[in-house]
């Protein structure tokens, strides 16, 4: 079932027990029965009985050690989160899947207030949860707390980065964005008239975004969409700031997939060196 038809099928005692989890994530990897029951306003035995229907609808995650906790698992993550958007009135209907990655799903949707949009549902580290802490510096921290980051980080970028060529962002709930649909295609996906002017768009782009203090951290061609009206800069969890140690290694990296991908595709050579040097001047 996919998340739509997962919503379709919560009722107001299911959303109560959501809540609990929620509220009590940042505290438990699985929070315990006792406290989801309190939150809730439910007894205990129905919150269980209810916990394993939500379980058999791959919503939550139960387990039993010193006490039963439940958490939550991508789609009831995301389910949670798409519900939390409707509560504060900014989506009225969501649509197909537009796409999926490694860290994220995305559907189309609509809203009252902004108009065609498409939502962003972030799961970092699920399922492959220990090869993500492996490959980022994660601590601890369980996965649903970790996929709210991911789409936190990318809100904050992104409202930063307003009026530059990113898509407008609109909400943020659990590890789920709201943002403007824009209608391109990624760069690896077309052959371009004019490459030469769109690696300049692309450079003068993150100049502008370093000079608002945001580096992309894994800017490539699958997250640079083009259309006859120009670039637009895509996919910002991992974005960092010039308070990052090693922020320098990272716009470096950006520059050479950007440039590596034009020399490739199109033979264009460009002094690493020399683009960085712009990017970084005052």
């Amino acid at each position: 079932m996919e998340i739509i038809d997962r919503y379709k099928s919560m009722n107001k005692h299911k959303w109560r027990i959501m809540d609990g989890i929620f509220y009590y994530l940042w505290d438990y990897e699985f929070v315990p029965i006792e406290l989801i029951s309190k939150k809730a306003n439910l007894n205990v035995g129905k919150v269980e009985s209810i916990l394993r229907e939500l379980s058999d609808e791959k919503m939550v995650e139960n387990k039993t050690t010193e006490y039963l906790g439940s958490t939550f698992t991508f789609i009831g993550l995301s389910v949670y989160s798409l519900h939390r958007l409707v509560r504060r009135g900014k989506i009225d209907m969501i649509g197909k899947k537009m796409g999926e990655g490694k860290e994220s799903v995305v559907y189309n949707c609509y809203s009252e207030k902004y108009g065609e949009c498409v939502i962003k549902f972030h799961r970092v580290g699920y399922p492959s949860f220990k090869k993500v802490k492996e490959k980022r510096d994660y601590g601890t921290l369980h996965f649903s707390i970790l996929t709210i980051r991911s789409a936190r980080n990318e809100y904050n970028a992104l409202r930063k980065l307003t009026g530059l060529a990113v898509p407008k962002v609109y909400a943020w709930e659990g590890n789920a964005v709201l943002m403007e649909l824009i209608d391109a295609k990624e760069l690896f996906r077309v052959r371009l008239e004019n490459p030469e002017d769109v690696l300049e768009m692309i450079i003068d782009e993150t100049r502008a975004m370093f000079l608002r203090d945001v580096i992309h951290c894994d800017l490539s061609q699958y997250n640079i969409l083009v259309n006859p009206e120009g670039v637009w800069i895509i996919d910002f969890p991992q974005s960092i700031t010039k308070e990052h140690e090693n922020w320098e290694w990272f716009l470096r990296r950006d520059v050479e997939n950007v440039l590596n991908y034009f020399r490739k595709t199109y033979g264009i050579e460009k002094d690493i060196n020399e683009v960085i040097k712009y990017i970084r001047k005052e």
